[in-house]
């Protein structure tokens, strides 16, 4: 695959010499690239086991394309080319841009090679335009792969014109996105520091994680066909400023004759602005994007403002501590772990999209159900006694982190435990798990409480604390479960691995069967009061049992 891509670039070798670009060397750096990126784990497809990664780009694109089947079963539901082809262009210019941010914010953030590169007599224009096309490479794979079907569903509807239009508009759209990311991340580097650059970049990768999980269940309850097959797309001042329907246009030129005003601009539109955009990136932003990275690799280092700021977050957190952990062990792991989760971003990056996830679940569940009016559905709420959907997603998302918070990237460093005289390593455990409980538990579970507690009033104060300590012993259920392993001891690419066993269906089971008897005891006069009881006191053995490990169970 390698070589055809490569023979493929040759063929527009005049192009890149005419951005001033030293085409030798270029194509070295993308074939180097191109077999790296073969070799790595992307956030569709992970590593099994010690077996070496390879053909992962391959594997990505199969994935893309059985995703595709939605995009082509929508273009055949709509009858009019140019709205079916907007929606389509839409749902794939910001797949592309989730694909582009989600894998490959490292790679135009990596410096690393500048060490082997910067010294040879290689101009930045030519690194900075081979990174680029590398991820030009990448998306367009992902977005053929993605859109396969909609060319076969397209040419069996409108004609064989369509592939070839619909592949020319497709380019372009690519060469826009990738422009607009460009742009975004320039606009980052020169706002803001490394730090924020690079929590900022997290945070959108995490919304746009719950978003694309909270859709895959939000939009097939929303959209109906039968309205959406007789809609037309007006053509209003608007329209000329919509990219998708730059590309939609053309294609209604070639497969429909339109050749009105509207559709001749936005057309012309669709092939000048990504054009312009690629020579203003390559011409006037590669540069710059690279040496404001050097830049944020030269100012990396901690400011008074940076140190003063997380002293003042250590004194909360050993605040915290102090509270909850019963001796010295404890409380140094619980500070630790607390760090840790705070600077690991991968782990958020694999935790915080499930808390947006279930919240969008508990709605499904709890208001939106797919029949009668969703405005009625809300009002009707505390009428209901579904409030123990809401806190039992609390229940959910914490073992879920507890499960989570054995892996890291900088997994080699556990020897620490090791180093330290710590009489039990039940103490590093409890230390750790409390730290989850207290900073993830408290977070999801009191905002969820409070909503709780306004909508369906006082008499449900039981349930909230019966909840949370049903949470409390479902986290100890799988730290139990889990116990062999230390906190961020573990490979970060074997914790997809740890969702598919009997782990991992635990997780989900523990919560639902105690959600389950829980609403049971709603059924029985002052049950709930003697459950209570009853859940204090295995929280109290559970985390007194998980306190006795031994050296011995450790892995």
């Amino acid at each position: 695959m390698t070589d055809l891509i490569l023979k493929a670039l040759d063929l527009f070798k005049w192009f890149f010499r005419l951005l001033g670009v030293d085409y030798e060397i270029f194509r070295i750096l993308i074939w180097v690239k191109l077999t790296v990126d073969n070799r790595q784990e992307k956030s569709m497809v992970q590593r099994k086991g010690k077996k070496e990664m390879s053909n992962s780009m391959l594997k990505v694109t199969i994935i893309y394309a059985l995703m595709g089947i939605f995009l082509g079963l929508l273009l055949l539901g709509i009858q009019s080319a140019f709205t079916s082809m907007v929606m389509v262009f839409s749902m794939v210019m910001v797949m592309t841009a989730v694909a582009l941010i989600s894998d490959f914010t490292s790679v135009l953030l990596d410096t690393t090679d500048n060490a082997i590169l910067l010294p040879r007599p290689i101009d930045s224009r030519t690194m900075a335009t081979a990174r680029i096309t590398h991820i030009v490479i990448y998306i367009l794979m992902i977005t053929l792969a993605l859109t396969a079907v909609s060319i076969v569903m397209g040419t069996i509807k409108f004609g064989p014109l369509f592939p070839i239009a619909f592949i020319v508009a497709l380019f372009f759209a690519v060469l826009f996105v990738v422009f607009l990311a460009n742009v975004f991340y320039l606009l980052l580097i020169k706002i803001s520091s490394e730090d924020h650059f690079r929590d900022i970049i997290l945070y959108f990768q995490i919304f746009m994680a719950a978003f694309a999980m909270g859709s895959y269940q939000l939009l097939p309850r929303l959209m109906e066909m039968d309205a959406l097959k007789g809609f037309t797309l007006p053509i209003r001042w608007w329209t000329y400023f919509l990219p998708p329907a730059w590309m939609a246009s053309s294609i209604d030129m070639a497969v429909n004759g339109d050749f009105s005003a509207a559709k001749i601009v936005m057309s012309l539109t669709g092939v000048v602005i990504p054009i312009a955009s690629v020579y203003i990136v390559i011409k006037y932003l590669a540069p710059g994007f690279s040496q404001a990275l050097l830049q944020m690799d030269a100012t990396g280092s901690a400011s008074d403002e940076k140190l003063y700021a997380a002293k003042k977050k250590g004194k909360f957190q050993t605040f915290l501590s102090r509270i909850f952990t019963a001796n010295s062990s404890e409380q140094s792991v619980f500070q630790l772990s607390w760090k840790l989760s705070s600077r690991d971003r991968k782990f958020k990056l694999r935790t915080y999209p499930t808390f947006g996830y279930m919240l969008i679940i508990a709605f499904i569940l709890s208001v939106y159900r797919g029949e009668g009016n969703l405005l009625e559905n809300i009002q009707n709420l505390p009428s209901t006694g579904k409030y123990l959907i809401f806190l039992y997603i609390g229940c959910l998302v914490i073992p879920i982190v507890v499960l989570q918070q054995r892996f890291s990237d900088q997994h080699e460093a556990s020897w620490i435990y090791y180093s330290f005289p710590f009489a039990s390593p039940g103490d590093i455990l409890k230390g750790s798990l409390k730290t989850m409980v207290v900073k993830y538990g408290f977070s999801v579970f009191i905002p969820l409480s409070l909503f709780v507690f306004l909508v369906w009033g006082p008499h449900v104060l039981d349930d909230i604390v019966l909840a949370f300590l049903n949470m409390i012993i479902a986290s100890l259920a799988i730290g139990i479960m889990v116990r062999k392993d230390f906190p961020f001891s573990k490979k970060a690419s074997s914790a997809a691995e740890s969702q598919k066993g009997m782990t991992g269906l635990l997780t989900f089971l523990f919560p639902a069967i105690l959600g389950g008897i829980h609403y049971g005891l709603t059924l029985l006069p002052y049950a709930i009061p003697a459950a209570i009881v009853i859940a204090m006191g295995i929280a109290y053995l559970g985390m007194k049992l998980l306190g006795q490990t031994t050296w011995k169970m450790i892995s």
